[in-house]
């Protein structure tokens, strides 16, 4: 059966059309991909590229938790394999390239054996491995005309450039910063801040059972404590983590 479809149709024929069609899309897709990709990691800074986008939101989200990334190569190269260009991945169009290929001349083999098996030596058979050799090589150099493993690795070289000495510094400077505004509070502010709390504590009414006024207290010490922060912090006018400057002003506080 096999011998006929083979001899008596041109089923693998256009098969073998339709892999060499699918191997040069494949090339197309990849090529476009990774020129984008390029071109976008190149001005990573104020790219809009979908996968620069990506990369910057993880890592300062990264540097926000573990306030550094150990291993910047890794962290963009794991980014690239899993970006998907069109459908699928470019990892994945990269292999459909090679196995055009090779299916093409698996498929010129099965037409020239079924020739062979039908009629023996013939024109056929000659034809079918002339079309499948041609197919191939002209895959394989169309595979060649760009190198998408450098593009890849130049891609993969500016991300890691950009993330290590742009932002790492530059968090790391917001970070020192925002440390050196909490570290301004001083024993003068802590003071005033008592003396407010005495004050309050004044005003408050005297409960006649005799109960502990301790929750009136807390609440009355902790809306002056942000009272006080907020005033200190408004006139300092630089922006600065409330929760530990607080936690900082009680701390000296109830020393």
């Amino acid at each position: 059966m096999f011998k006929n479809v083979a001899a008596d149709t041109n089923i693998i024929f256009y098969l073998m059309i339709a892999v060499g069609i699918i191997g040069v899309l494949a090339k197309i897709v990849n090529q476009l991909t990774l020129r984008r990709m390029v071109k976008a990691a190149g001005n990573m800074q104020k790219s809009t590229h979908k996968l620069m986008k990506l990369v910057r939101a993880k890592y300062e989200h990264a540097c926000m938790i573990h306030d550094a990334v150990d291993n910047v190569g890794a962290f963009v190269e794991k980014y690239i394999y899993e970006y998907r260009g069109f459908i699928l991945r470019v990892h994945t169009w990269r292999q459909i390239e090679a196995q055009a290929i090779w299916f093409s001349g698996i498929l010129a083999i099965l037409g020239a054996g079924g020739h062979y098996l039908a009629h023996g030596f013939c024109e056929g058979m000659f034809q079918y491995l002339a079309a499948g050799a041609a197919e191939m090589i002209a895959l394989f150099v169309i595979r060649q005309l760009s190198d998408e493993p450098y593009k890849i690795s130049a891609a993969k070289n500016y991300m890691v450039d950009y993330l290590e000495n742009v932002c790492a510094h530059r968090y790391k400077k917001v970070k020192q910063t925002e440390k050196e505004n909490i570290d301004v509070i001083s024993p003068e502010s802590v003071g005033a801040t008592r003396a407010a709390v005495q004050r309050e504590e004044q005003e408050l009414p005297i409960n006649i059972e005799g109960e502990p006024r301790r929750a009136e207290k807390g609440e009355a010490a902790r809306q002056v404590i942000r009272r006080t922060v907020k005033e200190k912090m408004e006139e300092d006018e630089q922006p600065a983590l409330k929760e530990e400057a607080i936690r900082q002003i009680l701390e000296e506080f109830l020393a």
